[in-house]
């Protein structure tokens, strides 16, 4: 639930993954901006936890594990305010 920062969910879906199934949600703020969760379990011998953050053109994502399951948010969205809602997700 991401609504006290601004995006509602429009939906999400169970996908196979390498290391079992994994789950993708998509949000989507008023002004259109959207946000991808993707969570999976951990590939077999990661274990850095801490927030992780990479870019490619406008899109930015922050990643970590967190106990069983690993997270990348992604989306349009600077840094500052990608880091707020993943801290939200955290």
């Amino acid at each position: 639930m991401l609504a006290k920062e601004g995006f509602d969910l429009l939906g999400g879906r169970l996908l196979p993954g390498s290391e079992g199934p994994v789950a993708q949600f998509m949000y989507q703020e008023a002004s259109g901006k959207r946000l991808t969760l993707y969570v999976t379990p951990p590939h077999k011998g990661d274990k850095v936890t801490a927030f992780r953050f990479a870019q490619e053109g406008p899109v930015s994502v922050f990643y970590w594990i967190d106990q069983e399951c690993g997270y990348a948010l992604s989306g349009e969205l600077d840094r500052p305010a990608l880091a707020r809602v993943a801290t939200s997700v955290y």
